[in-house]
């Protein structure tokens, strides 16, 4: 997926008629990235994380490289209801959607890597939302296998059983993710480390691969 969307990037802005319809920036660590940008382009990841998140600071999903960005809030009328934050340094690309789709009408293979970039963050967002009906350890524990599975983050050594959560993923945004208290977290972990579905050592939270 990572090889195919830099090769439609690299044949859009060889063949874009207007140099500001295609945009690559960088984006530093915690920088709220601003709505007005998805007006009229859609986001493609490049390189490193964001996540989605509403006015309660609640984090609905998050995206990685390659995945794509495509509604804009201002097109579902929720542009001061939702915030896209970068969670690490990132590079990122910004295509106008109007010159995407008239440059991929006589393209099959772009309207479908696009619609299928689409349809994948619509499912992973749904399951998302779903995941709130769970109690509330599973619903712990699945959010970090989402988590793991979005990022597609692998144990280090074949032989490891647990995968690390990346120290962005602190507690408090944990909780913001799972949708549970500070208080909870720490009382569920506690049990789902006994069960040696979690572990801690260093500060640092790891998940069970067996989980995954």
């Amino acid at each position: 997926m990572k090889n195919q969307t830099l090769a439609i990037l690299e044949d859009l802005i060889q063949n874009t008629p207007n140099s500001n319809w295609i945009t690559i920036e960088t984006v530093d660590k915690k920088t709220i990235i601003d709505n007005q940008k998805l007006y009229n382009d859609f986001l493609i990841i490049l390189d490193g994380t964001l996540h989605l998140e509403n006015k309660n600071s609640q984090i609905l999903h998050f995206f990685t490289n390659s995945h794509i960005i495509y509604h804009s809030p201002f097109d579902l009328g929720i542009e001061n209801q939702l915030r896209i934050i970068a969670n690490t340094d990132m590079e990122v690309a910004f295509v106008n959607r109007e010159f995407f789709l008239n440059f991929a009408a006589n393209k099959p293979s772009y309207m479908e890597w696009l619609l299928t970039a689409v349809l994948r963050n619509s499912s992973g967002l749904c399951f998302e939302l779903m995941k709130h009906d769970l109690p509330t350890e599973p619903r712990i524990t699945y959010t970090l296998q989402s988590f793991c599975d979005t990022l597609d983050l692998q144990a280090d050594d074949d032989e490891e059983e647990y995968v690390e959560i990346p120290s962005y993923l602190n507690k408090s945004k944990l909780a913001h993710y799972g949708n549970v208290s500070r208080k909870n977290l720490n009382e569920k972990l506690d049990i789902l480390e006994e069960k040696e579905e979690v572990k801690r050592a260093d500060n640092k939270l790891y998940i069970r691969v067996e989980s995954l």
